[in-house]
């Protein structure tokens, strides 16, 4: 049996070990046997069965000469079962109870990268309860202190080294400790990391290599006014699900990141939002947009509000600010047209508005016609006084009128949540179907080009929309950041630049407020309130870690400005 064993015939080993383990009586190798049986079996791949004979081992012969080897035997399987915390107080036991040196080391080691690379920070500091005696809570102490050390609180990797001194001054392991605490001590500020999760190849390249200019330019900037340096550690998603996964487990793993900014789009954040929560890593999102996105998990922060809120704060302006009071909706019949406009609607009937008519168009539509004519058929059953009073003047001059002649004037304002390349088809067509309301949009008509085309500028002058975008050209502090990054990166910095910009900034406000690790920075986020970025406003608190602040926008006169809130 273990001729075959060591010639790699491990189901011709495990087969003869088998055998002798079963015997009826109870034989010198009988242990031995076992303990082989339980290797060739690991060998195998068949990891659950080798446990059966390991702790058969253990179980039934707690003095064998072979108890420690099934430890460990154990301790490896359980790892590749994954079943981490489980493997690591086999390893523990060993380093309490085994004589033989040449397996205590190779525990020592073998535990080491158990807690380097499968534990996090979080999940390391309630290890220390699983210490039996001294050398395990050495162990344990001084790994728990390198990894608070990595992730910058030096100052409570001294106490822990500190406090073991004081409980165990005559420890073996005392030199060790002095050995990481003098290294401790010659400590200067070590950067914070952070983890950056875009794609610079695939679908989305071009927006994501702008938010990384924009977090570059950020991170240049914080250098030469910052007692808190940051280190940057990029991933490159690709638009990639798995890619994405991959990239934030390795920052999770080895990256030893304290915060993570990325991913562009909506679906790919929440995959990683939700694997970064369970790392205990905090994420920012940058530029997604989506419904409950924070909800897949507690350290997910989007910087950008979302459908249901921007939905809602054009209704609120709409009623409260313009004291509009009759509505009509006209979307695209996807995703972010029914998400926004059931927000809008809602807070509508909610503030005591009324919603005369909606519309839906499907795809890449052109033509309109049938939706217009929907909504004056709903405006006039609405209220035809103004029609009557019309047609009445009309037949004492004796002119003839047509359908399109008589303006509908029942409605207040019309909620367009268009896309941009949408807008140069619905603006003709709502004054050709003379509906003489307010118009008001969502985040796509925030595209100055379009709207300033001269087919396109008369029928949509003095639109209002909400953007979580707005470069005040006013604003002394925009220029110089345009002037500086034009000179700096050679670009003029648009809408995505400035997104990475402000997504670098809160994290270097609150680290250099004092937040290093992860923990203390998601504590850091959950409050943040009035931050004054560039692309407006955030505030994170008290809104389920999505930023509440929106931009009320208008076009006017060639002209996009900001309308007092």
């Amino acid at each position: 049996a273990l001729q075959s064993y060591r010639a790699g015939d491990y189901q011709q080993a495990f087969t003869r070990f088998r055998e002798l383990s079963q015997a009826n009586l109870i034989h010198q190798r009988m242990t031995a046997s076992l303990l082989m049986a339980g290797k060739s079996l690991y060998h195998l791949g068949q990891y659950s069965e080798a446990l059966s004979f390991l702790d058969r081992l253990i179980q039934t012969f707690p003095m064998s000469q072979y108890v420690d080897d099934a430890y460990y035997a154990r301790a490896q399987c359980e790892y590749r079962l994954k079943q981490n915390l489980q493997a690591l107080k086999n390893l523990l036991w060993i380093l309490e109870n085994s004589p033989n040196k040449p397996l205590v080391d190779k525990s020592i080691h073998f535990a080491r990268f158990l807690m380097r690379k499968e534990f996090s920070l979080s999940q390391l500091r309630k290890i220390p309860s699983l210490a039996k005696g001294e050398n395990s809570l050495a162990l344990i102490t001084i790994e728990l202190a390198r990894k608070e050390y990595l992730q910058g609180s030096p100052s409570r990797a001294v106490s822990l080294l500190n406090e073991f001194k004081n409980k165990y001054p005559n420890s073996s392991w005392i030199y060790q400790i002095d050995q990481l605490e003098n290294d401790l001590k010659k400590y200067k500020k070590r950067p914070v990391r952070i983890g950056v999760l875009l794609p610079v190849t695939g679908l989305y390249a071009e927006e994501g290599k702008g938010i990384l200019r924009g977090i570059k330019f950020a991170q240049m900037a914080s250098k030469n006014n910052s007692s808190a340096p940051i280190l940057l550690k990029f991933q490159d998603s690709q638009s990639n699900m798995i890619k994405a996964v991959k990239a934030v487990k390795y920052f999770a793993s080895e990256g030893g990141v304290s915060a993570i900014i990325g991913e562009l789009e909506s679906q790919i954040t929440a995959g990683v939002g939700a694997l970064a929560s369970i790392f205990n890593i905090p994420l920012l999102a940058p530029a997604a947009t989506e419904n409950e996105l924070t909800s897949v998990g507690d350290l997910v922060f989007q910087l950008n509000s979302d459908l249901e809120r921007k939905g809602a704060a054009i209704a609120e302006y709409a009623i409260n600010k313009l004291g509009l009071r009759t509505f009509a909706t006209l979307a695209p019949a996807d995703d972010y047209g029914l998400e926004i406009t059931a927000s809008f609607t809602s807070k509508i009937d909610e503030l005591g508005g009324r919603i005369i008519a909606q519309s839906w168009y499907y795809g890449e539509t052109q033509d309109f016609a049938a939706q217009f004519k929907a909504i004056r058929e709903a405006a006039f059953h609405y209220d035809s006084t103004d029609v009557e009073h019309i047609l009445k003047i009309a037949e004492e001059q004796g002119k003839d009128m047509d359908e399109l002649d008589i303006p509908v004037e029942s409605i207040d304002a019309i909620f367009l949540p268009i896309y941009t390349e949408d807008i140069k088809y619905v603006a003709p067509q709502l004054a050709l179907y003379n509906i003489r309301a307010q118009i008001l949009g969502g985040e796509y008509w925030d595209n100055l080009e379009v709207l300033k085309r001269p087919q396109i500028a008369r029928y949509v002058n003095g639109v209002i929309f909400v953007s979580d975008y707005f470069p005040d050209e006013n604003n002394r502090t925009f220029r110089n950041f345009r002037t500086e990054f034009r000179i700096k990166m050679g670009k003029t910095p648009e809408r995505w630049e400035v997104f990475g910009y402000d997504a670098f900034q809160v994290l270097h406000k609150v680290i250099s407020e004092g937040a290093t690790t992860p923990e203390e920075i998601a504590k850091k986020l959950n409050s943040l309130e009035n931050f004054h970025g560039l692309k407006g406003k955030i505030t994170l608190k008290g809104s389920n870690r999505v930023n509440r602040e929106v931009n009320f926008l208008q076009f006017i006169n060639d002209r996009i400005i900001k309308l007092e809130e």
